[in-house]
């Protein structure tokens, strides 16, 4: 049976920092969804400007030569816009260096605000569970601790038969068996429907995975160590070069 038909109060500071580490991830997510089509769109880009390149600068010279060696000024536009085509080939490849420099540093963040994200998701649910279980003790067992302590009492009575085949158990510990034994199955076979209880319905229960949550990105301290190594001789490269300022 559900208790509540509606979000506890003493679970909404939990469920703001659950929705603040839900917005941080979006963002960050978000952010390496727009570099992650700049590489592509990059990538296409420098591709179409290196199309036919080796011809256009074969198809030149035969011009040039046919021309009696003679510099035009058609000749010279042509020329100019293989070397600009060059030249954005290159800045292409720049702008690409730079945006996998960024693309590792926006998976790092997601790595992290994802792990921040479960674990104010965990924190909801255990706050919750806590709570549930606690009001299940206290109210809501009121006849099976009056039915145990009954029959406690009357296995007590030495008229009772209380040898089994492993010999004499304490009446208390048959009891507090059967019970659990009956609660253990109950709770095997019960099923929680999330879409019929408010709190697991707003939480998401089980866990509803966000994009970019999982990344092939350092994890453990010493991995994250040695990433952070690399990024540092990656910057200075950048900068050294003048692509990062």
């Amino acid at each position: 049976m559900i208790r509540t038909t509606k979000i506890p109060e003493y679970l909404t500071p939990a469920l703001a920092r659950l929705d603040e580490a839900r917005a941080t991830h979006l963002e960050r997510a978000c952010l390496l969804d727009d570099t992650l089509t700049a590489i592509t769109r990059i990538t296409e880009q420098k591709a179409g400007l290196e199309q036919n390149s080796g011809s256009e600068t074969l198809t030149w010279r035969t011009a040039f030569r046919a021309g009696g060696a003679v510099l035009t000024e058609e000749l010279k536009q042509r020329h100019l816009e293989q070397v600009a085509r060059r030249e954005l080939a290159q800045e292409c490849d720049n702008l690409a260096e730079v945006l996998s420099f960024e693309c590792d540093e926006h998976k790092v963040a997601c790595n992290e605000s994802a792990r921040k994200f479960r674990q104010a998701h965990h924190a909801v649910l255990k706050e919750y569970a806590v709570a549930e279980l606690e009001h299940a003790l206290n109210d809501t067992v009121g006849a099976l601790v009056r039915a145990m302590a009954l029959k406690i009492t009357v296995m007590e009575n030495p008229l009772d038969n209380t040898v089994g085949h492993q010999g004499y158990t304490e009446p208390d510990k048959a009891v507090m068996h059967e019970v659990m034994s009956f609660l253990a199955s109950r709770v095997k076979t019960f099923t929680i429907t999330p879409d019929n209880e408010p709190v697991l319905s707003v939480t998401g229960f089980p866990l509803r995975e966000l994009p970019h949550m999982h990344n092939d990105a350092p994890g453990t301290p010493a991995q994250r160590k040695v990433w952070q190594e690399e990024m540092r001789t990656r910057r200075a490269d950048l900068k050294a070069r003048g692509l990062l300022p």
